[in-house]
């Protein structure tokens, strides 16, 4: 055989096998759902399942989270397994008005009597369930004068604020004291703008009607285009709002809603405006009454003089899951604790704890101090929430509840969220935040149609980091294109 051409032979039969050997190096497998997370120190806990319990993802999933206002998916739920005629109104349920008669040639009290209603209003446009409507009242019954006017709260405990709130969050409206006189969902509206020129004082001033708090303005108008610094607080128990800080010139003005002092003793203010203008002389003064008391001294039987009718609780429900109310979800929790008879101090607390074990978890998977998530105290596990969803799931009530939530990309607190994403009109969730915590619980359609339940739960977020809601949403996105 030719020498040269048996050489060239075995070369070219080596380079082949060399050839079919070599492969092109995989790319490196890509990190799975939260894993690499974009904000350093943030702690991440996640359970995605099938409504059968199946599980497709979960991180640190019996881990123990600040769960925030995915608290109100327990109150929310609470509700529909232990109330009836949750869409039908109840007149017992509504703000009355009492006389309270002093004896002959005495000016009566007036009684306003709060039943748990947080829909009360006193504004202009209010067409119903409205204040006025009781000074009407009075006005009709031919009552020209009266002496004190007492703003009664006593049918809940006289615990305004929840365990483990954070003080310096009550100068909010998301923190306003809890009442069972509440009106304006006890808020008040302050107008803030910068003055005329930089280096002057910056104006505050009320709504109108809602002058009832003290306001120490320290707050000045800084240069154009420089960074707002106005700081507002109220420290517990005080009439007094102060404003520290700077706005910018050139700013427009911005109402702010204020947290409610007293919520009882400023409805009783809000009744004596109203029956001035009616013509009714007041010569006693406004208070309230926070303690269960029996008759005072030289007062004769109330009489009724009116009872207003709520809205249905569905209305307060859906403020509540999709709008995330504060106030609503704590009087939602008394009223159910009302309705079962185990209302304590706490606030109604029992009655999540109930609901939890029904719904076959321990306290480890759930511990819940209030109602709508403001407690720093409360602590659920990813995997025992989205138990917790299951459970829900299969209730009878469950699917009207789930149509209540915020919806991805349309509605309440989600309307911004998933937009332009797969999931925009597929997620039914509710929201949580509070200092250092996000989460979002619900239930969300796959690209393969299945729908499943998923829990997401960041806390320790550094107070100086960045959002991470679109980081939290993204993966979301993907588990469900993934599945």
């Amino acid at each position: 055989m030719n020498l040269p051409r048996l050489l060239k032979a075995i070369t070219g039969a080596a380079l082949m096998g060399l050839a079919a050997c070599t492969t092109t190096p995989a790319e490196p497998p890509r990190p799975a759902p939260f894993a690499e997370t974009e904000v350093a120190g943030v702690r991440w806990g996640a359970v995605v399942m099938t409504l059968d319990g199946r599980e497709v993802f979960s991180l640190n999933a019996d881990e123990r989270f600040i769960p925030a206002s995915n608290t109100k998916v327990f109150t929310t739920a609470a509700a529909f397994q232990y109330l009836a005629g949750l869409d039908v109104a109840d007149p017992a349920a509504g703000t009355s008005l009492w006389l309270a008669p002093r004896g002959e040639g005495v000016a009566p009290d007036l009684v306003l009597m709060g039943a748990g209603d947080p829909m009360l209003a006193d504004r202009p446009d209010c067409l119903d369930n409205c204040l006025h409507q009781l000074a009407d009242a009075v006005a009709a019954a031919g009552i020209t004068r009266v002496g004190d006017i007492i703003g009664d709260d006593t049918l809940l405990p006289a615990e305004p604020w929840g365990q483990g709130w954070s003080w310096n969050n009550f100068v909010w409206y998301y923190a306003a004291p809890v009442s069972a006189l509440s009106v304006n969902e006890n808020a008040l509206s302050l107008i803030v703008a910068p003055g005329a020129a930089p280096g002057g004082p910056a104006a505050a001033d009320w709504a109108a009607g809602d002058d009832l708090l003290t306001v120490d303005n320290q707050l000045i108008t800084g240069l154009p285009g420089t960074e707002q610094t106005l700081r507002m607080q109220r420290v517990p128990g005080l009439e007094i709002l102060r404003l520290t800080g700077s706005i910018p010139a050139g700013t427009a003005p911005r109402a702010y809603a204020v947290g409610m002092r007293d919520p009882a003793e400023t409805a009783a203010f809000r009744l004596f405006r109203l029956l001035t203008e009616r013509g009714v002389a007041v010569e006693g003064r406004m208070r309230a009454r926070h303690e269960p008391a029996e008759r005072e001294a030289g007062q004769g039987a109330p009489v009724l003089i009116a009872q207003l009718t709520p809205p249905p609780l569905m209305d307060s429900l859906r403020r509540i899951l999709v709008n995330s109310q504060n106030l609503h979800a704590e009087l939602l929790l008394r009223r159910i604790a009302l309705a079962r008879g185990e209302l304590s101090p706490e606030g109604g607390q029992e009655v999540l704890a109930a609901l939890v074990a029904e719904a076959g978890l321990t306290p480890v998977e759930a511990e819940l101090f209030d109602g709508s998530g403001l407690s720093s105290y409360n602590r659920v596990t990813p995997r025992g929430m989205a138990q917790f969803l299951q459970w829900a799931a299969r209730q009878a009530w469950g699917d009207e509840w789930r149509g209540l939530m915020p919806v991805g990309g349309e509605s309440g607190t989600l309307a911004r969220r998933f937009r332009g994403t797969p999931l925009e009109g597929k997620v039914y969730a509710k929201t949580g935040s509070l200092h250092g915590v996000n989460a979002l619980s619900g239930f969300m359609t796959a690209r393969s149609g299945q729908t499943l339940i998923f829990v997401v739960y960041a806390n320790d977020r550094p107070a100086d980091a960045p959002s991470i809601i679109g980081e939290m949403d993204a993966n979301l996105v993907r588990i469900a294109q993934e599945n």
